[in-house]
Parts: structure tokens; C-alpha cells; sequence
């Protein structure tokens, strides 16, 4: 049976800080992922954890409010009639699962129906107010796995990797004193950045990397376009890949000269995947690409901040040569996108987030394939940290995130999302994409020429393609 704690500060917290321009256009987002770890936590060390270490996140406990020009997150609130002053809480959903929980069978695991009853959703309105983030820690019986659900104004996937790591050191040494508290504050993180426009420039209608301001109407435009042309069309597909495959063209770019990541791979898989599936004299000859990549270390920011780092690395591509290219070729192509994103590139990211945050009305939405243009999207967000984020014994499993926007509205198609997975004491990629059906057997006949991708699940009907199948 599900219950919920309501978790408020030990102490008061007067503070306020005002969003960047990045952050605002995130601030009506909601983001959810279930973390799975291999033993059961303890219920009341988790939530003691999870207090001491709030104290050092405190904005997890405010509230937006927008104030002329500026969108706040205000720690302490005054009393409004019926609402007490204090603090917004943060919640804490508590289930038990009398059943194992099912590491060894991918269609349950990655599917979006047995993910959404594991990650929360958005948070419920307490006291008048929205919280900024959530949790749900559900016991089984020989795992347990920690939701969150925040707002994307707040953090990037980065950030809340650090807060979930700091809960983990507070549960297994909780006598230690912790280390330094996350740096939060914009202006600290993006003030490098904000110089003055030159007079008179007024930056694009759309960034550079794709994202487009446009009204609530031509949204909802958008959106029944796509209901009417991808939902009755779009499967839930996840790619497991093989790390022996991953590190072949790993070796091979290097041979040829270039350093790459598991991120460019995974990328240069979709491309590949994306490219075989659009073979149609017709369509446009060029293909977008777009992921976000952590610039952290491009600002000069402290490990530690929990801010939105997000750079967003775009390039335009020929449809023919993602044709003619391999793998290994494409994942050169895209570490050269990634090694070619400076600061004039993020400046003028923030400058044009700047710019339509004081030009568009609060009605207003961002999105990037309502417009319906080809393009492939990555939420390439592997990362070796958690692989060392362990409540005592209980170790990282999985990572795992629904395939759906909701219960019913699958994401749109080559919008994808990687998840770390554990497995064999090495970490291994998982890329969850949305395609259409008869993208999944194109998929399925190019497998032998992809040994990197051992297995291929079409989640909604569990069927399976590997190489040599």
C-alpha cells in the first residue's frame, strides 16, 4: 500500500534566487526517472538521509514566482489567507512490492506502464503550492528504487546525480560531516556570459539548436498534427548496446585519429538507424541533429553545481551521407560537433533564450518538433557516476525513464534517451527511442551490420531483433 511522508526543513531557510534565461524556458517542465538498486533500503535511514541532505539543497524546498521581468525561487514565504508561512515541502511516496523485482526480463523492465508506477509524476499541489521536487522509494523484495520528479528550472540530469549521490554518502556514513554545499546560484555559474548584445541585433526565430518559441495556439497546431500523423504510428523501442561493440569503434576512431565517447556512438547509431529508415527520393536532404551536453567544465563551473549546464550542440547533415557513412564514421562526424561547441556558440544560446524570455508572453511555449522538420534528438546523458552512487550494499542497477510523455502520447519519433545499466560489473548503454512500426523491422534487417547493438525490444509488443536473428 502506498504511503507519503511530507518532509519540510529542520531550520528556516530565507533565501531567494532569480532563474537564468536557460532556466525559465524550462520552468513549466516536470522530469521523472526511476534509479534501481540491488538491495533493500531502509525506510527511516533513507528518509533521515534524505532530510540532512536537503538542508544543503535548500531551493528544493522553494517556490517559482515570476516578478516583473524575472522568474525567482523563493526559499521563505510570507502567509497568504489560509496558507501558513514556511517552506514548500518535498514529498516522499513510500511502497512495498511483495514480488522481485524483474531485472531479468527487458520488456517489463523498460516499458512505460511498470516505469510510470515507479517514477512519480508531477508533483501534487500542498499547502497551495506545487513542489519543486518529489520521491517515491519503492521496496521489493530484493531491490528497492528511488523516483524523482523536479523541475527542470531547478537542475539538469547532472545535478540531480550529485543530489542523489550526497543522499547515498548520508545514508551509508551518516556520523560524517559533509562536504561543501552544491553551488546553485546563476550568477556565479553563467556570469562569464551574459555580455550586452550589439545594438540593434535581434537573434533568429529559432536557436541554433532548434528550439522554437511559438504560441499556445500554433502548439496545439502542432500537436494534432502529430497525434494525426506519429501517435497511431510510433513503438516503443529500446537498444541494448554491447560494450565490446561500443569499444571496437571506440578503437577504430582512434586509429583514425579521433578520441570518442559512448555518446557519440549511441548518436551516431540513431543517425545511422535514422538514415536507413528515411530512404525516400521525396524527403528533405538534410537531417538535423540535436542533443544537450554538460558545459560545466566550459564555464569553469565548481564540481557540484546543480544548475541547468546545458550547451545545445546541433549540425545539419546530408541525408546521403548518413547513406553512405558507417558507424565509426558518423561517430567521428559527431565528436566533431561536440569539440566545435565554444562559448560564442553557449552565449548565443543564452542571449536567445534571453532574448525570447523578455519578448514572449506567459502563454507562450518552447518546444523543437512541433514544427515537424526532420531531426533526431539525444538525451545523451550517460554517465559513470552512477555507477558509484550504492546505499551500503545495495548497488546501481539500472536507470529507468518512461517512453511516454504520458499514459497515452508516446514520444515523438528518433526522440531518445540513453540509460546506464550495470551488468556483469561493467556499465552498459541502453537507448530508449520512439520509431514507427515499420522502422523496427529496418532496424531488425541492419542488426548484423551493427554488432554493437546486441538486442533490439519493441516494447509494446515485446518482439526481438538481435544480429544474426
Amino acid at each position: 500500500m502506498a504511503r507519503q511522508r511530507v518532509l519540510t526543513p529542520s531550520e528556516p531557510l530565507q533565501r531567494t534566487w532569480a532563474l537564468s534565461a536557460v532556466d525559465v524556458a524550462l520552468k513549466d517542465m516536470f522530469v521523472s526517472f526511476a534509479a534501481v538498486f540491488s538491495g533493500r533500503l531502509d525506510t527511516e535511514r533513507f528518509t533521515q538521509a534524505l532530510r540532512r541532505t536537503l538542508i544543503r539543497y535548500p531551493f528544493f524546498h522553494g517556490t517559482l514566482r515570476q516578478q516583473d521581468d524575472a522568474v525567482l525561487v523563493l526559499c521563505h514565504h510570507p502567509p497568504r489567507p489560509g496558507i501558513r508561512e514556511g517552506m514548500s515541502a518535498v514529498g516522499l511516496d513510500l511502497e512495498d512490492v511483495d514480488a522481485p523485482f524483474p531485472t531479468g526480463d527487458r520488456r517489463v523492465l523498460y516499458s512505460g506502464d511498470f516505469v510510470s508506477r515507479l517514477a512519480p509524476g508531477k508533483p501534487p499541489v500542498h499547502d497551495g503550492r506545487r513542489p519543486l521536487l518529489h520521491l517515491k522509494l519503492t521496496h521489493f523484495r530484493d531491490a528497492s528504487v528511488v523516483g524523482l520528479s523536479w523541475n527542470h528550472a531547478l537542475t539538469d540530469l547532472h545535478g540531480i546525480y550529485d543530489f542523489l549521490r550526497a543522499v547515498s554518502d548520508a545514508y551509508s556514513h551518516p556520523g560524517h560531516e559533509p562536504g561543501n554545499p552544491p553551488v546553485f546560484d546563476r550568477r556565479d555559474i553563467w556570469r562569464n556570459l551574459e555580455e550586452a548584445p550589439a545594438a540593434g541585433a535581434r537573434p533568429s526565430r529559432e536557436g541554433r539548436h532548434g528550439i522554437v518559441h511559438i504560441s499556445r495556439a500554433k502548439a496545439a497546431l502542432g500537436i494534432a498534427r502529430y497525434l494525426k500523423q506519429a501517435v497511431t504510428d510510433a513503438v516503443p523501442v529500446c537498444l541494448f548496446l554491447d560494450e565490446d561493440g561500443v569499444d571496437a569503434i571506440k578503437a577504430r576512431a582512434q586509429a583514425a585519429g579521433t578520441k570518442v565517447s559512448t555518446n557519440d556512438v549511441v548518436n551516431a547509431t540513431l543517425l545511422k538507424f535514422f538514415g536507413e529508415c528515411t530512404r525516400d527520393p521525396r524527403a528533405s536532404p538534410d537531417v538535423g541533429l540535436y542533443f544537450p551536453i554538460d558545459v560545466r567544465e566550459l564555464l569553469g563551473a565548481p564540481r557540484g553545481s546543480v544548475a541547468n549546464c546545458l550547451g545545445n550542440a546541433s549540425a545539419v547533415l546530408k541525408r546521403a551521407d548518413l547513406w553512405d557513412s558507417s558507424v565509426t564514421e558518423l561517430t567521428m562526424r559527431n565528436r566533431a560537433v561536440v569539440s566545435a561547441y565554444g562559448r560564442e556558440q553557449l552565449r548565443g544560446d543564452l542571449r536567445w533564450a534571453d532574448y525570447w524570455r523578455r519578448n514572449t508572453s506567459a502563454g507562450s511555449v518552447y518546444h523543437h518538433w512541433l514544427l515537424g522538420r526532420d531531426r533526431v534528438y539525444s538525451s545523451n546523458w550517460t554517465s559513470q557516476e552512477l555507477a558509484r552512487v550504492r546505499f551500503d550494499d545495495a548497488a546501481f542497477v539500472a536507470l529507468l525513464r518512461s517512453s511516454q510523455l504520458n499514459q497515452w502520447l508516446l514520444l515523438p519519433a528518433f526522440h531518445s534517451t540513453v540509460l546506464p545499466r550495470m551488468e556483469g560489473g561493467r556499465m552498459k548503454q541502453v537507448v530508449r527511442v520512439a520509431v514507427r512500426r515499420e522502422h523496427f523491422q529496418v532496424l531488425a534487417r541492419h542488426l548484423e551490420d551493427w554488432p554493437h547493438v546486441e538486442e533490439a525490444i519493441r516494447l509494446d509488443t515485446g518482439a526481438s531483433a538481435s544480429a544474426g536473428s
